[in-house]
């Protein structure tokens, strides 16, 4: 069993024990990551995914609170009602839908100082790939997009994009046993992300983000057996052919 599903298992498991009932409040988040021995960007990623079935509520600044009564009756009852691998799937469809044009709107609007903010966080990615810390990378690309939706002007758009990344996408535990051209091309798209948001240039923004998270889409269904969604299996069927087009159409 990985150690998500086990986590998720022991959540309910600690549900049941405290008779939590709905609308009660779950334990603090610094008790329930010591207690199910999990990183907090795990633990994170686990309520957010129950969060998004209507089994919890997340309240920032107040806990995080039971929804629904949960039953005994089963052996993992959360588990019935949230599959790790189809709520990453769902996240990164999310992802896949609003993150584009999120960018697009930013290179409208995003400031002098974002931008600077941006490089520096681009730095900062790189830093942490050659440190070869995983959590540095995925942290900082958080950051990374946090601050390209704060560039919108939007805090709606912001606190949006910050639930739909909360995941502790399986790509960064993994990033360092990729082969080093799919590393390079991960960095990379930051990197070209932030050219167009200097540029100014909305289609590219946003053309370069959906690449970003195809390829994010493609390399778990390749490593964790994270299943494509259908609008991604399309995409990326689409953006193949497209390339192929583009290939033929140049030689």
């Amino acid at each position: 069993m990985k150690k998500k599903e086990l986590a998720l298992k022991e959540l309910g498991q600690i549900i049941q024990d405290m008779k939590i009932k709905a609308g009660e409040r779950l334990p603090p988040e610094r008790e329930l990551v010591k207690r199910l021995n999990i990183s907090r960007n795990t633990l994170r990623s686990i309520l957010h995914a129950l969060e998004a079935r209507g089994l919890v509520s997340i309240r920032p600044g107040s806990g995080c609170y039971l929804r629904i009564g949960i039953s005994p009756a089963h052996d993992n009852p959360l588990e019935l009602n949230l599959s790790p691998e189809k709520a990453m799937a769902d996240q990164l469809e999310a992802a896949f839908m609003l993150l584009p044009i999120v960018a697009e709107h930013a290179a409208h609007h995003i400031g002098a100082r974002h931008l600077e903010e941006l490089k520096q966080c681009s730095v900062n990615i790189s830093r942490s790939i050659f440190q070869k810390s995983a959590e540095r990378v995925w942290n900082e690309s958080l950051t990374f997009f946090r601050l390209v939706a704060v560039g919108t002007g939007n805090d709606f758009l912001v606190r949006t994009v910050e639930q739909v990344c909360s995941t502790d996408m399986a790509t960064y535990d993994i990033f360092f046993t990729l082969r080093r051209e799919e590393r390079e091309a991960i960095f990379a798209d930051h990197i070209k992300l932030l050219h167009a948001l200097q540029a100014r240039d909305g289609d590219w923004a946003r053309s370069i983000t959906a690449n970003y998270f195809l390829r994010m889409c493609n390399i778990l269904e390749e490593r964790e057996q994270v299943p494509m969604t259908d609008l991604v299996y399309r995409s990326l069927r689409e953006k193949a052919e497209q390339d192929q087009k583009d290939t033929l159409w140049h030689t």
